[in-house]
Formats: C-alpha cells, structure tokens, sequence
C-alpha cells in the first residue's frame, strides 16, 4: 500500500523534522497543545500561541487486566492488583481477557499459512478458490435438518480448519495414493465426486483425519473429527445402501466401501490379548467380516463394473497366475500338512469343507514374492471369505485359525499405516492361542506365520535351550 506523507499535508508553520527513531508504520504525528500552567500566565494576560510536540512512543500493554484494556489505558501489570485499579478502588482481573474478533477468511487465511503448497498449480485450489472450498465443505457437511439429526453444525473455526487440513492431506499424502499414477487418478476423481456427495466427502474426511490421528495421537481435535465424520459416513452410506444401487452412484459407494473397510481394519496398538481368540464376543471379528463389503456391491453392479473409475484398479490386483475362482473338489495342488489339518480329501467340496476354497486361495498367494508389491494380491482374500469359514474361526478351530494365521503371517510384509498393527496382533494372537496344542501338525504349521510376526513359540524356545545344553 502508498504511504501516506503526513507531514507534507500539514500547514508549514507546525512541520517538524521527522525523528530518527521513527520507524516505517509510526509516521502518524499526534500533536497536543502545550499550556502552560496557571502560575506562568499574567492575570488578564492572552496566552501564548500554542506549540505541539510529537506523542512519544511507549510500550504497548499486552498482558494488561481487563479493566484497563477496556478503558484503552496502559497497565502497569502488576499482580494480583495494578496500580489503576488499586488508585479507583476497584476489582482488578487478569483471568477473563475479552477475545479478539476472528475475520471471516480467517480459516483459509490460516490454513494457507500453514500449507502454502495449497495454492500451488497442482493442487485441488488450482480449480477453485479456497474460500469457496471452505464454504462448499460447510455446506456440504452438515446434517439436513429433515433427519431431525442433533449434531453440532461445523460452525466452529477449529473444527472448520481441521476439516480443510484433512481434505488437503487426503489430496497430498502418500499415504492415500500409494505413488502409482492410476491410483493418484482415482483419488482425484473421487475428490471431485465427493462435492456432490455429502456420505462421500464425509467419508474422505473421516480417513485422512484417521491418518493424522496416527501421527497425531494426542490431538484431541482430530479425535472429534474423526468419529463426528465416521457417525455420519456409516449413517448416510447405510442409508444409501439400503435404498438404492445404481450405475450412477456405483462409485461412489465403492469408494466409500473401501474406506469403511480400511478403517474397520486399524487397530492403533499392538495388542495380541484383544484378538477374537482370546473373546466369546463375535464382534470382536468384525475388522475381517466387513472386508466382503466390496464383494456384495460388484455382485450388484458386475453389469457396469467396465464403466467404474475403479476398473483398472480392480483389474491390475487380479493376476493372471492367480485364480480366485478355483472351486475344485478334492487336494489336488495343495500343500499335503495343511490339507490334512483341514480333513480334506479326495472327495471334499467347497460345499462341504468351508476351509477348502479358502486353502486353494492361499496356495494361489504362496508363490508371490514377499513384499509390499504384493500387497493388492493378498489383499484380495480376505475380501473373498464366505459365511461358513467365518463360523470355523468363531468356534477357534484349529484348522481355520491356521490357515488365517497363514494369510496374516504374508500380509507382515505389507508396509501400509493401517495394517500393520492389526496383522501382527491377530497372528501373533493365534499363535499364543495354538502354541500349546497336543497336535503335533498344528505346532508344526504355526512355525511359518510365528516367524514372519516376529513370536516365538514356546516348542521352538525349548528346542534352542536344549540345543544350547547339548
């Protein structure tokens, strides 16, 4: 902005030599009339003319009480009573300091303060302006009232800026777009989407406020966020669900579904004493239940699935080699130890053994290089598991919990923030639950998925202290 020369648009007479100490932003002259007290002047004497001096600079008072702010006055800040407020006799407070207005950009403000890549051409605000993101997330987000829904409106300055600073994270973070170009694309494509989708912005701001809850574990705003916008992502997508599968909305609700099924899947800790094994609760199996949400959604809509945004993503996680819909009766192509501890014979079927089809999965799986690479592979079976093999795992059957144990043993080699602490809780779970089996096989087959968790078995620890004595 021009500065503005006040000294030149004053009259010649009362201009005065600007001091050294003045500062850029101080340029203001105050001038105040210098009278002189009453003793220095004649009776009936005209008093002189007036001289102005410059309002000397003095140090503003932050941390001044209350009664002295609001009288606009400087405080000496003493404690517990400055020396204003001790002369007038009155109550002197430090606690109740007024707030200062907010303007109303003030979260875009801030929020670009803090990421100033925001406004960079490849990011989201390069197709809209911030404020206007801002208030299309306010609008967007917030309950209809004909659900006659009492939840807080996102009116609060903190809670609007977190919900910026998630969409941008959802946007940016590697964490969500896994470095590969396609996925990025989607990503995109689902943002864009999620402007027209209230349960599917709720649900992108629900994820990547989970994420920044793990890098942020004690920040209590986040942790409001994150289950306000799951409440409301489980709601709306129920209620979607429920009423209606089109080809219009097929995207939507897949996208929605694999976050669901992401979040369903984080456990924060690693705590092995709070697997399913070690409870009756069957809700305590609910993390795996909901990985076939996907599974029931292209059941429904296998008849526009070539038309998805997600198809060549689904596509790149079927590999060639791998066939999922291997139903085949009886052992031929799997391993002999762990068909055995299934009691599957040359006779067996899928229909009749609810370990079969599972197994045959996993074996497809076993060849695949260990690594995170092949993550969207094993990914793939626990979104294929059915009713019966489910009921194995809540009776604890030896047999089945083996096999999963197989799977969780594999997926130690996946380096993803949402899976790492459950697939090492459960497997090792499983493991301290079979290690004291009478079944030679059982402790046997334990070996493999104990060693990719990092347990070891208690056979294996005797083992090496005889080793040791010998």
């Amino acid at each position: 902005m021009e500065k503005i020369d006040i000294d030149n648009m004053q009259p010649k007479t009362h201009t005065r030599p600007r001091s050294s100490r003045h500062v850029q932003g101080q340029n203001m002259v105050f001038r105040i009339p210098n009278y002189k007290s009453k003793n220095s002047l004649a009776c009936g004497s005209e008093q002189s003319g007036q001289v102005y001096h410059a309002r000397r600079s003095h140090r503003k008072s932050r941390a001044g009480c209350v009664n002295c702010k609001q009288r606009r006055v400087k405080c000496d800040e003493a404690k517990p009573h400055c020396l204003r407020c001790q002369k007038n006799g009155i109550e002197c407070d430090y606690t109740s300091q007024p707030a200062r207005p907010q303007k109303t950009n003030s979260i875009v403000s801030q929020f670009i303060k803090a990421n100033p890549d925001l406004i960079s051409i490849d990011s989201l605000a390069s197709s809209m302006s911030l404020m206007t993101v801002a208030d299309k997330l306010n609008e967007l987000l917030q309950p209809s009232s004909a659900t006659g829904n009492q939840l807080p409106r996102l009116t609060d300055i903190t809670a609007s800026t977190r919900t910026m600073e998630a969409l941008h994270h959802f946007h940016q973070a590697p964490a969500f777009t896994d470095g590969q170009t396609p996925v990025r694309v989607v990503m995109g494509k689902m943002v864009e989407l999620a402007f027209e989708t209230p349960f599917l912005m709720h649900a992108i701001i629900a994820s990547a406020t989970t994420h920044l809850c793990t890098l942020l574990p004690d920040n209590k705003d986040y942790r409001l966020a994150e289950a306000y916008h799951w409440q409301q992502t489980i709601n709306q997508y129920s209620t979607e669900v429920s009423t209606n599968i089109t080809r219009e909305n097929m995207d939507k609700l897949y996208s929605v579904c694999l976050m669901i099924s992401m979040h369903s899947f984080i456990q924060e800790t690693f705590n092995p004493h709070a697997s399913f094994v070690f409870t009756t609760d069957p809700t305590a199996l609910t993390w795996l239940r909901l990985q076939g949400g996907l599974r029931y959604l292209l059941a429904r809509t296998h008849h526009w699935l070539p038309q998805s945004m997600w198809w060549s993503i689904f596509m790149e996680s079927r590999d060639p080699s791998m066939n999922f819909e291997d139903k085949r009766p009886g052992r031929v192509g799997l391993d002999p130890d762990l068909a055995d501890l299934c009691g599957i014979t040359e006779d067996s079927t899928v229909e009749g053994n609810a370990c079969l089809w599972p197994l045959r999965m996993l074996m497809g799986l076993l060849p695949f290089k260990r690594e995170p690479g092949s993550f969207r592979v094993y990914n793939t079976w626990m979104g294929r598991l059915e009713g019966p093999f489910y009921e194995c795992l809540l009776r604890k059957e030896p047999a089945a919990l083996v096999l999963l144990a197989w799977w969780l043993g594999l997926m130690c080699y996946v380096e993803e923030w949402w899976v790492e602490m459950r697939v090492r809780s459960e497997c090792t779970a499983i493991c301290m639950f079979l290690e004291d089996s009478c079944d030679p096989l059982v402790l046997r087959l334990l070996e493999f998925p104990a060693s990719c968790c990092g347990y070891l078995l208690r056979h294996e620890q005797e083992r090496a202290s005889v080793l040791e004595l010998e």
